[in-house]
C-alpha cells in the first residue's frame, strides 16, 4: 500500500468516525468539583422548545446567565473556550429562539421581538431557580445580548444581582455614525462615504459590518479558528450546525425596524444593580465612545465600572480570555462582598 493511499484511508476513516460520532445523541461532558452540575436540557419556553446548557463545579455557586449575540449567534458550541468560568459559577448558555438548537425548521421569525425575548428570559430565570437554586444570578450579555440583558435587569432588578455588558449596544445609527468616521480614516469606500441614515437598510448595514470586520474593527477572531472547537462540542449534532448558520445568517433582519428604534440612553437611565461593562478598544461594531457616553449618564450603584481591553475588538472573551475570566470573577466577588 502506498503512503498516499494510507493517508487517504486514514482521512476517510476519520471523517466517517466523525460523522458517526456527530450522529449520536447530544450530551455534555462531566464537570469536576465538590457538587458539580452538567446538564443539557430542553424546556418549553415562550411556546416553543428551547435548549440550555448548565455547567458548574459547584451548583451552589452564583449563576452566570450568558445571553449570546446575533440575535442568532448561539454561544453554546464554543462554550469550552471560557470553561474556566465554571470553577466559580454555574454557567448557563441558552440557545435563544431562532438560534442554534432552538432554531427548528418551522421556526417563525415573526416571533423575534424584544418583548418576546424578554419574556423568554424571564421563563429561563424561573427555570434556573427551580432547577439549580436560589443563589444570585448575574446576567452577562454580548452584543445583541446586551440589548436584551440591560433591559431585562433594569426592569426586574429583584431577580438579578449584577449585569455584565460585553460589546454593549447603545444606539445602532449613532454607533454607525462613529463607525463611518473611523472607516473613512482606515479604509475609505463607497459605504464609508454614505450618511448613517442609509443604514436603515438592513442589507446595507450587514455590508457595513462586513467591511468593519475586514478592516480590523469587528470580532477580530477568524471563524476558521473557532471551527475545531465548535465541531468538537458534544452538545451539537450534525443538524444543529445548519440551524446555527441559518440563525446567524438571519440575524437581526426580522426585527430591524425595532432594533433601530432602541436607544439605551433614553430607555435605561438607571441600572439598579452593579454593572461591569467590558469593551474592546478596537470594537467599531459597538463603538467604545458611545458606551462611555451611556456610562457617564446612567444612574448605577457603587461598583459599576467599565474596562477597556486594548488588544480586543467585539469579542474580548475570545481574544483576551484569561483577563476576561478574572474580570468576571472579580466583579462577582465584589458583589458578594457588598453589605446587604
Amino acid at each position: 500500500m502506498t503512503f498516499l493511499r494510507l493517508v487517504l484511508l486514514v482521512l476517510i476513516a476519520a471523517v466517517a468516525g466523525g460523522l458517526i460520532w456527530k450522529s449520536l445523541p447530544a450530551r455534555t461532558s462531566s464537570v469536576a468539583g465538590p457538587d458539580p452540575i452538567a446538564e443539557l436540557v430542553t424546556a418549553e419556553i415562550g411556546g416553543m422548545t428551547q435548549w440550555l446548557l448548565i455547567r458548574g463545579a459547584d451548583r451552589a455557586n452564583p449563576i452566570l446567565l450568558w445571553l449570546h449575540g446575533g440575535p442568532g449567534a448561539a454561544q453554546m458550541p464554543i462554550h469550552g473556550l471560557t470553561g474556566d468560568l465554571e470553577r466559580d459559577f454555574v454557567v448557563v448558555h441558552w440557545d435563544q429562539r431562532g438560534a442554534g438548537k432552538s432554531n427548528p425548521p418551522d421556526f417563525d421569525p415573526a416571533t423575534m421581538t424584544l418583548e418576546r425575548f424578554l419574556m423568554d428570559a424571564r421563563e429561563v430565570t424561573a427555570l434556573l431557580r427551580e432547577r439549580v437554586g436560589e443563589q444570585p444570578v448575574i446576567v452577562l450579555g454580548h452584543s445583541w445580548g446586551t440589548m436584551l440583558g440591560a433591559r431585562l435587569v433594569a426592569r426586574w432588578p429583584e431577580d438579578y444581582a449584577g449585569y455584565i455588558g460585553v460589546g454593549q449596544h447603545v444606539d445602532t445609527l449613532r454607533g454607525a455614525t462613529l463607525t463611518l468616521d473611523w472607516l473613512r480614516k482606515v479604509a475609505p469606500s463607497d459605504l464609508s462615504g454614505m450618511d448613517a441614515q442609509a443604514f436603515r437598510d438592513h442589507d446595507l448595514y450587514v455590508r457595513l459590518m462586513r467591511e468593519v470586520e475586514a478592516n480590523g474593527g469587528g470580532m477580530n477572531v477568524p471563524l476558521i479558528s473557532m471551527l475545531p472547537h465548535a465541531l468538537a462540542a458534544p452538545e451539537y449534532r450534525l443538524p444543529d450546525y445548519r440551524r446555527w448558520f441559518d440563525g446567524a445568517n438571519r440575524g437581526s433582519g426580522p426585527m430591524w425596524d425595532a432594533y433601530l428604534a432602541r436607544d439605551l440612553i433614553a430607555e435605561v437611565p438607571r441600572m439598579p444593580v452593579p454593572m461591569l461593562l467590558i469593551a474592546g478598544a478596537q470594537d467599531w461594531n459597538t463603538p467604545v465612545p458611545l458606551v462611555q457616553e451611556w456610562l457617564a449618564v446612567v444612574e448605577a450603584p457603587p461598583g459599576t465600572r467599565m474596562e477597556v481591553f486594548d488588544g480586543s475588538g467585539h469579542a474580548p472573551f475570545l481574544t483576551e480570555t484569561d483577563r476576561f475570566v478574572e474580570m468576571v470573577r472579580g466583579f462577582a466577588a465584589d458583589i458578594e462582598a457588598r453589605p446587604e
